[in-house]
């Protein structure tokens, strides 16, 4: 399953929890056998911009990877290289034997694209990087008016946000940046007059950093009605947070998020949140990648995936 990822340790109970998930998606090595005779020419390599801690602990970029070793299976695509992106860490990839690159999350791809190598294609994922190579996103945007549009709707005006903080890697470092969720959060409050500074909650990304960050709202004080989180693990902090200081969802609190993670729908309450086809970014991705090489498409295309509001009982709304 892990394709030749050379960095990847993690403990054994870990790697039986991702045996399972790749199960449950039909992930099955006997698909590479039946698919010798049809072996693609395509050198693929994989370039993940977060540590292996973070993919695992967040389903979507694990779905995203997914999503592309289940396309490669299809087309008979070996994943020849995986790397993992720190800073600097471009200076030490070998990327002679490849003609094909999809890079997973926010790094600047710049260093490749402009290689003297003419038939290295990258795609890259969650991320535009330029205007020459293939791009797959969702719209956070999108996302994020959906979430709050479906907050004024229910009347709140006072509503919260919580965040990570964002950043691109380029070749040396990282660059940060407003996420657009947290963009988004900004203009619409105060287009309505209804921005609190105060009611701004930015860190880590993750559980814990969503945990950590309601936990500071609650103790501030003056909460308000609703939050916007910027994705489902961070919610599920929030959720944590909100309980232990003898909070309830929607009573007290609403709560809408975005990923639509699996396990979603299942915390206590289910949380309402935008659905993000991220198993079909890693898939399209794949998609772009062979017909740039396979057809010699030389026009880029950026395919922007679709959201939806999914309505579950964390937010009030009937689920």
């Amino acid at each position: 399953m892990l394709n030749n990822d050379l960095s990847f340790h993690v403990p054994e109970e870990t790697k039986n929890k991702v045996i399972e998930v790749a199960k449950k998606l039909n992930y099955r090595k006997t698909e590479r056998k039946r698919k010798s005779k049809e072996q693609s020419d395509i050198k693929l390599g994989l370039l993940i911009w977060c540590s292996e801690q973070l993919e695992y602990s967040d389903p979507y970029y694990l779905s995203i990877r997914l999503g592309v070793e289940r396309e490669c299976l299809r087309r008979g695509i070996e994943i020849h290289k995986v790397f993992r992106w720190v800073e600097g860490s471009s200076q030490d990839m070998d990327l002679s034997d490849l003609n094909g690159v999809i890079a997973i999350g926010k790094v600047n791809t710049s260093f490749i694209t402009s290689s003297k190598d003419p038939n290295l294609h990258v795609v890259s994922v969650d991320y535009i990087s330029s205007d020459q190579c293939d791009a797959v996103v969702f719209d956070l945007e999108k996302a994020a008016k959906q979430a709050m549009e479906h907050l004024f709707e229910l009347g709140h005006e006072k509503i919260g946000y919580i965040g990570g903080t964002s950043y691109v890697f380029s070749k040396d470092n990282r660059q940060y940046y407003t996420d657009e969720r947290q963009r988004t959060y900004l203009l619409l409050m105060k287009e309505r007059g209804l921005f609190r500074e105060r009611d701004l909650h930015t860190g880590g990304w993750g559980t814990d950093a969503g945990y950590q960050l309601m936990k500071h709202a609650i103790e501030q004080g003056d909460l308000p009605s609703a939050f916007l989180i910027a994705s489902d693990p961070m919610a599920i902090g929030a959720l944590r947070a909100l309980d232990e200081f003898g909070l309830k969802v929607p009573e007290d609190i609403a709560i809408v998020s975005i990923d639509d993670i699996d396990i979603a729908q299942y915390v206590n309450p289910p949380l309402t949140t935008v659905k993000v086809l991220s198993e079909e970014m890693g898939t399209t991705a794949v998609r772009l990648l062979a017909d740039r090489i396979e057809n010699g498409r030389e026009v880029a295309l950026h395919v922007t995936i679709p959201t939806k509001l999914v309505i579950r009982k964390s937010c009030g709304a009937n689920s």
